[in-house]
């Protein structure tokens, strides 16, 4: 399978890259900053680009079979990418004709996480206000799109191992105040979806 990653020089998206090639596929990923991507790999394309470019968007996207999205800006910037490189993504991926698009998002997008802790929702509507507007965008944009998506909501992020064992779900009860997960097991998680159908047009809680 030939895999389009947005987002391979994040915290995920290098355990993207990592578990990618594990699994035997090829990837084409579009990056900023080529050198921040230390992969020696000829099964690895590396696309010098911006996701905000239409025209490096499509380069990445064509002969792809799917998309893995893990894009992310660090808060708070007031830096839009998210949902517009999203929405470049989605109409490359249509006029290519590739289907399968798995996103990550955030916990703190779901409304029954930010009802339930005060410190989520203070925190969207205080420190990460743009972020959240930013991914607002971008989940709707996935919805609306027509394609086969599934929107990954990890909860906290960590650099831990890859344990496969977490729980998912559209509705999971979190343990603490603010649970985390290994990106490890989010990506994990999300390759997991190109060949499942059982979240397709889900938003996914994913959660230790």
């Amino acid at each position: 399978m030939k895999i389009a990653i947005f987002g391979a020089t994040g915290g995920t998206g290098k355990e993207l890259v990592k578990q990618t090639l594990e699994r035997g596929h090829e990837i084409t990923a579009l990056v900023r900053d080529p050198q921040k991507l230390s992969v020696s790999d000829q099964r690895v394309n590396i696309i010098k680009g911006d996701v905000l470019n239409k025209d490096d968007v499509s380069k990445t996207i064509q002969g792809s079979d799917a998309v893995l999205v893990a894009l992310g800006v660090k808060p708070p910037s007031k830096t839009k990418v998210v949902g517009p490189g999203t929405k470049n993504i989605i109409d490359a991926m249509r006029a290519h004709n590739v289907k399968r698009l798995i996103v990550e998002s955030a916990m703190f997008m779901d409304d029954a996480v930010r009802k339930n802790s005060f410190l989520i929702s203070l925190l969207t509507k205080t420190f990460m206000k743009g972020l959240y507007a930013d991914k607002l965008v971008q989940e709707s944009v996935v919805r609306e799109s027509g394609l086969e998506w599934v929107i990954v909501r990890p909860v906290g992020l960590s650099n831990g191992h890859k344990t496969e064992i977490y729980r998912f779900g559209e509705n999971i009860p979190l343990k603490g105040m603010f649970p985390t997960i290994s990106r490890a097991d989010v990506a994990d998680f999300m390759l997991k979806q190109l060949s499942s159908d059982t979240n397709l047009n889900k938003a996914i809680l994913v959660a230790r």
